[in-house]
Formats: structure tokens, C-alpha cells, sequence
């Protein structure tokens, strides 16, 4: 069972990582259909899949060891 803060971390960490997924998702396709092709913006809407990745793993470790902490 984890404490309310860590578990709120991980909650809206979550969201917000999923959200970043969202909005670049959106943005590979869109610059691969609807709008001409640029490389700069094909490379910030992959940059954003990928740091949406690391945005969940940041909140999940994080909201981990702050439980681990905070019981001591």
C-alpha cells in the first residue's frame, strides 16, 4: 500500500506522461498526412513519444522511492 503522495505522483504522472504520448502521437501523424513533411517538426513530434516515455518512468521510480523514504 503506498501513502497518499507517492501514489498521487504516480497518478498524475501517468496522465500527464500519456498526455505528452497523445500530442506527439497526434503530431507524427499529422506531419506524415495532412501537413507537408518537415523534418524539424517530424523530429520534435518523435522527440515527444520518447520523452513521454521517460516521464512515466521518472513518476513511477519516483513515487517508488519516495515511499520507501517517507516509511522510515
Amino acid at each position: 500500500e503506498l501513502d497518499k503522495l507517492p501514489k498521487a505522483l504516480i497518478k498524475y504522472g501517468c496522465y500527464i506522461s500519456l498526455a505528452v504520448l497523445t500530442i506527439g502521437c497526434i503530431l507524427v501523424l499529422l506531419n506524415y498526412t495532412i501537413l507537408p513533411y518537415d523534418s524539424d517538426f517530424d523530429m520534435v513530434s518523435k522527440k515527444l513519444v520518447t520523452t513521454s516515455f521517460s516521464l512515466a518512468a521518472e513518476a513511477i521510480i519516483g513515487g517508488i522511492i519516495m515511499d520507501i523514504v517517507f516509511r522510515r
